[in-house]
C-alpha cells in the first residue's frame, strides 16, 4: 500500500514480515537509496508493522549540501600531520570525488548531485554529517567557503 506525496514520492506501510530490503526490491529503489530516504529509521533491522516508510522518485532526495577542506579549519589537522588528508575510509581526498556521507551510507556508495553535474564516492565522515546531510571536499578554502550551505537533490547510487 502507498500514496503519493506532493513531491511525487510514495509512502509505503510495513506490513508485518516485511523488511526494508524486501521494501527497496519490491519498489524497485536501491537500498542505500531507501535508507538515505527514511533518516528517521535508526536500526535498518527493525522497522515498525504501520511504520511509514518513504520511497524515493527518480528526480532524487533532498540534502543539506557543505564543503570542506583538508585544513585546520575543518579537520584541525595541520600538513605535516600524518593523518592530513587521509579520509575514515583511509582514502586520500580528492576534490571532485570525496565527499562525507552519515553513517547510515557505506564508503564507497556513489553520490550523483546532477546540480554539479558530479558523481562522488562517500569516502569520509565527519561529526555534523548526519542523515540528510553531505559535505564535499574542496581543495580551496575560499572556494568551500563560497560553496556554502546549499540544498540540493541528489542521487545515491550503489557501489
Amino acid at each position: 500500500m502507498f500514496l503519493e506525496t506532493a513531491s511525487a514520492e510514495k509512502v509505503h506501510t510495513v506490513k508485518a514480515g516485511e523488511s526494508l530490503f524486501r521494501i527497496a526490491q519490491n519498489y524497485q529503489v536501491d537500498f542505500n537509496t531507501l535508507i538515505a530516504a527514511n533518516p528517521s529509521i535508526t536500526d535498518q533491522e527493525h522497522i515498525q508493522t504501520g511504520q511509514a516508510i518513504n520511497i524515493p522518485d527518480e528526480s532524487g532526495l533532498p540534502f543539506t549540501v557543505t564543503a570542506y577542506t583538508a585544513g585546520y579549519e575543518s579537520t584541525e589537522k595541520q600538513p605535516g600531520d600524518p593523518a592530513y588528508g587521509i579520509t575514515a575510509s583511509g582514502a586520500m581526498v580528492e576534490e571532485g570525488n570525496t565527499i562525507a556521507c552519515p553513517q547510515a551510507l557505506p564508503f564507497g556508495t556513489k553520490i550523483h548531485i546532477p546540480e554539479l553535474d558530479e558523481t562522488y564516492v562517500c569516502q569520509d565522515r565527519g561529526s555534523a554529517i548526519t542523515n540528510g546531510k553531505l559535505d564535499i571536499y574542496i581543495e580551496n578554502l575560499d572556494d568551500a567557503l563560497e560553496f556554502g550551505v546549499q540544498q540540493l537533490q541528489v542521487k545515491v547510487w550503489p557501489y
